[in-house]
């Protein structure tokens, strides 16, 4: 909402990090939410003992939990809002970056881009593979990692 007010044509904003805050796992989060609500975390070693555990350990004050490594595509050690060659505007406010982007594409590109895309939807089928390389003809840095697994069949 903040960029739509504040911000200008292609301009991302992105949380500044600092000693305060700072990188914070999805496991710390799901504990201090636990704990916040009243539960202690019951770390167990599969999936099956965390479903087996769900039925007797809440009435306990305990919570079944298992947290594994990330392995699925799309996910990353950590989010970085701007590369290398990009300077960010620190400066403007307080907690919040600023990445100031110029279109590096041509209005030919772009075009090409707009009716590949509309082409595949008009198939009413595609693979990732054909949105992934619809992607990197555009933006030639975009890095996809593929694991072959995906978040939804985890949870």
């Amino acid at each position: 909402m903040f960029s739509c007010l504040l911000g200008e044509n292609r301009d991302i904003f992105f949380p500044k990090l600092s000693s305060e805050l700072h990188l914070t796992s999805f496991a710390d989060i799901a504990v201090k939410f636990l704990q916040a609500r009243g539960f202690t975390p019951y770390l167990c070693e599969s999936e099956q003992e965390a479903r087996e555990k769900s039925a007797i350990l809440p009435a306990q004050g305990l919570w079944p939990c298992l947290f594994a490594q990330s392995d699925t595509t799309g996910e990353k050690p950590c989010e970085e809002f701007y590369t290398d060659t990009e300077q960010p505007d620190l400066q403007r406010f307080a907690d919040i970056g600023i990445v100031k982007n110029q279109l590096q594409i041509s209005p030919l590109q772009l075009r090409q881009f707009l009716q590949e895309l509309h082409a595949l939807r008009q198939r009413g089928s595609w693979h990732r593979q054909d949105l992934i390389q619809l992607v990197q003809s555009v933006l030639p840095d975009f890095s996809h990692k593929e694991t072959g697994k995906f978040l939804d069949s985890k949870m």
